[in-house]
């Protein structure tokens, strides 16, 4: 990581149809800091993230993908970077940048061009549904400080989708994302990632489910994850399992 000199940037906004590796796309941004926040420009393209900013000149920083631990984009609008930098202050916790869109919210296309370059978690609650469902389910996700929101959990090919009103706390986790999942009864489902949170690295998501989950959907998804093959067009594969499911 490394600081540098603000240049002004004239176009705000870019977003090319295609993303490839000559790629920039431009977001107006507000940063927070300790005490007050800045204006300048979020800039996302082959080589990493970076901030400039005329005002801001002090936090003017370049990001290379592998300065980055966890990029989690909480909504279309708000962007939190958590590097490897200790903050000895905060009793050395990995320093985070916080940055609002103005302008633009964050797409799809920006979310996949990320997801191709990160090494490390990436965090999205914008993504696109899946058009192959294997199973979907309202259901309410139960927030770690008590209440909860509602939204539908989706289940498709490539991961587990969880869509809400609240779009803070939708989510998107790819199959290699996932830890583990676990039902404490046909109405509770529980699905541990990678994610950030004030414990570590891994993150539970408890749901309530509005529909039960049969027996069977459950240990199809089981061996997705444990025992990967296809269980859109499959049956569950007979035999013991290695990993007796929870």
């Amino acid at each position: 990581m490394k600081t540098l000199p603000f240049v002004m940037i004239s176009l705000w906004l870019c977003l090319p149809v295609i993303a490839g590796d000559d790629t920039v796309f431009h977001f107006p941004v507000k940063h927070d800091h300790f005490w007050g926040t800045g204006s300048g420009d979020l800039a996302i393209d082959s080589e990493g993230i970076t901030y400039t900013s005329e005002k801001d000149n002090d936090h003017a920083t370049h990001w290379s993908f592998s300065d980055i631990q966890e990029l989690k984009i909480e909504s279309a609008r708000k962007i939190y970077l958590r590097t490897y930098q200790d903050v000895w202050w905060k009793l050395n916790h990995d320093r985070t940048f916080e940055f609002e869109v103005i302008e633009a919210d964050i797409n799809t296309q920006v979310v996949g061009f990320l997801r191709e370059r990160l090494p490390t978690q990436l965090v999205s609650a914008v993504f696109t549904q899946p058009e192959a469902v294997a199973f979907a389910v309202p259901a309410k996700h139960r927030h770690a400080l008590g209440g909860g929101c509602s939204g539908e959990l989706v289940f498709g090919e490539r991961g587990v989708y969880y869509t809400s009103p609240d779009s803070e706390h939708s989510r998107f986790w790819a199959l290699e994302d996932i830890e583990s999942l676990g039902r404490r009864s046909l109405f509770h489902f529980r699905i541990t990632v990678r994610e950030h949170s004030h414990s570590g690295g891994i993150r539970d998501f408890q749901f309530q489910l509005k529909r039960p989950m049969d027996d069977t959907t459950y240990q199809r998804l089981w061996r997705r994850i444990y025992e990967p093959q296809s269980w859109l067009t499959q049956s569950p594969m007979g035999g013991r399992p290695t990993q007796s499911p929870d």
